[in-house]
């Protein structure tokens, strides 16, 4: 990335700080007020709802696996999901380790190095475009800048229709000179998985559901707080936040994921108190309770763990039959058939 692209996105954060601030920290005992009137049926709602948007992405991952003709059950692919998640939202270079972690496990599955490399880059090829799609939505359904996004997407939709229409080998030229590495790594994942029409509706659908049931968790959150706005406003501030987070290279899009949603539910007229609380809540389940979910699932992936929890759930089950036996009142006759 530029620098100039990091400096002008670190001086939107610097904004964002600057207006929240202004605006007043938040009254802790407005924030406890909040957060002690939590409706627990929305807020069940959302954790429900980030479960699902976590196995969505899971089915996404088996499903371009299965295509290139590996084998892997749900249970280990949302296992795996949430492992990986984890790895790249806890330790530095987050990314890169997240990736490293997932060509190891799908290597331990027998999944051959073309189809590894095309998974990771078909999945996010897939929620990177699902997501674009939400963020265009998330702009035209704003009022304030619509004008101006419909103007740049027109003008954005008539320049590539253009050049790929007129100019289709000049315009697939320009992209393999400007983005080589990323134009190698499509063509590659176009020969090891061979993607249907039926198979790209299913993929596409699967991104964009996960992405949809991370803004439902936050919409729920805003229900349990008691936070009514309008969903161009929730789906706004959440596809803000996340951009900046990912193109800041923020593992979690810690700090700034939490300023962004503030913002915007303070800019719609939530009091800060209240934004504070619904910010918490949410970054708790989408976030942290994720977070220690994966760390617990990458122990569970471990061999050695495995084979020691096998064998101490075998020792305590047949230290509880012992046990239940002896409680009974024939038990000599049942210890001596416990030892035959």
């Amino acid at each position: 990335m530029p620098r100039w692209v990091r400096w002008a996105l670190g001086g939107v954060a610097a904004g964002l700080v600057v207006s929240v601030v202004k605006s007043g920290l938040p009254d802790p005992d407005e924030v406890w007020h909040s957060m002690s009137g939590l409706n627990a049926g929305w807020l069940s709602v959302a954790v429900l709802a980030q479960i699902l948007s976590m196995g969505t992405f899971a089915r996404l991952i088996r499903r371009l696996l299965i295509l290139g003709g590996a084998h892997l059950t749900v249970s280990r692919a949302v296992a795996l999901t949430y492992a990986r998640n984890a790895v790249s939202n806890s330790l530095p270079a987050g990314q890169v380790v997240g990736i490293a972690y997932a060509t190891r496990q799908f290597a331990r599955l027998g999944a051959a190095k073309p189809l590894i490399a095309a998974t990771l880059v078909l999945s996010g090829v897939y929620s990177t475009a699902a997501f674009v799609v939400l963020g265009a939505v998330a702009v035209l359904g704003e009022p304030s800048i619509r004008p101006a996004g419909l103007t740049a997407v027109a003008l954005v939709l008539v320049l590539v229709g253009t050049l790929s229409l007129f100019r289709p080998r000049a315009f697939g030229e320009w992209l393999r000179r400007r983005f080589p590495k990323a134009t190698d790594q499509l063509r590659a994942a176009r020969r090891a998985v061979t993607v249907a029409g039926r198979d790209r509706l299913m993929l596409a659908g699967l991104a964009l559901a996960n992405w949809l049931l991370d803004v439902a968790c936050l919409a729920a959150v805003c229900e349990a707080a008691g936070v009514h706005i309008g969903p161009h406003t929730v789906l706004l501030g959440y596809v803000a936040a996340k951009a900046a987070a990912v193109l800041l290279l923020i593992p979690g899009g810690l700090g700034i994921a939490e300023i962004g949603l503030a913002a915007t539910l303070i800019s719609g007229g939530v009091t800060a108190g209240t934004a504070a609380a619904v910010v918490l809540l949410y970054r708790l389940i989408s976030y942290w309770g994720v977070l220690v979910a994966g760390w617990a699932a990458w122990l569970l992936l471990l061999d050695g763990l495995r084979a020691r929890l096998k064998a101490g759930g075998h020792w305590f089950w047949d230290a509880f039959v012992r046990w239940s036996v002896s409680l009974s009142p024939c038990m000599p006759y049942a210890s001596r058939d416990l030892t035959r």
